[in-house]
């Protein structure tokens, strides 16, 4: 994957103390060629971090530790108040969004159809955020964050970033190429970690309310024996 950097001049320095722990993807409503023109314009005042063109070209125009200008919300009681957002986190944190959000924008998409290349790039584009943001801040961002413009103000941009655009087959893939490397690289000090990885939460619960686990160590690597003994529990629970 390859970044090509062209900084916007509509950005904040910093993020104000916030930690991004949301990437929200957008439609740039034309062109990359107009939209990288208009994100580059500080007449405009608006900006994404990256851009995704059709051919799968990414640009990169605000840094991720930096603020930029894409899902700006208010605390004014408008239409961009972030009480009417759909995710109860944002509506809570009473603040402006681009300061913990990462933005996409999408090029040359009306309904949120991606080209096979635009899809692969966002693929790998989002794998590459969320491994900045934990190096950056410590943070791994959840694939449950992966979100639209319409969520966080449904009401100024209730069809962003469109109906097609594919968050399921995203973050199905993101799963796939992040499984192996978890199941791989799982070092001995592992053991013992408390709680499951992001990708696991919902099967790890789902094995703790069927009684196949007592919850415990989740991380750590199991013998033949546990593995026997939990296929048999799920035997006995579906006989």
């Amino acid at each position: 994957m390859t970044i090509t950097k062209r900084l916007s001049p509509n950005r904040n320095k910093g993020r104000q103390g916030q930690i991004p722990d949301f990437i929200v993807c957008h439609q740039t409503g034309g062109s990359f060629t107009s939209a990288i023109n208009t994100i580059l314009n500080p007449k405009n005042q608006v900006s994404y971090h990256f851009v995704v063109a059709q051919d799968g070209t990414i640009i990169q125009a605000v840094n991720i530790q930096d603020t930029a200008w894409a899902n700006g919300t208010t605390n004014n009681n408008d239409n961009r108040d972030n009480m009417h957002s759909t995710i109860p986190e944002i509506r809570a944190r009473r603040r402006n969004a681009n300061q913990f959000t990462v933005s996409i924008g999408f090029a040359d998409t009306t309904i949120g159809e991606l080209s096979p290349p635009q899809l692969s790039s966002a693929i790998d584009l989002i794998r590459h955020i969320r491994k900045e943001v934990q190096s950056l801040f410590g943070l791994e961002i959840p694939l449950s964050n992966i979100i639209g413009h319409h969520q966080v103000t449904p009401i100024t941009r209730p069809n962003c970033p469109g109906s097609r655009f594919p968050f399921a087959e995203i973050i199905t893939q993101l799963q796939e190429k992040e499984l192996p490397q978890v199941i791989s690289s799982q070092p001995a000090s592992s053991q013992g970690v408390s709680t499951p990885s992001s990708w696991a939460r919902e099967a790890w619960e789902w094995a703790i309310a069927q009684d196949l686990t007592d919850g415990t160590n989740p991380q750590g690597a199991p013998t033949r024996e546990q593995m026997v003994t939990l296929l048999h529990r799920y035997h006995k629970s579906i006989a």
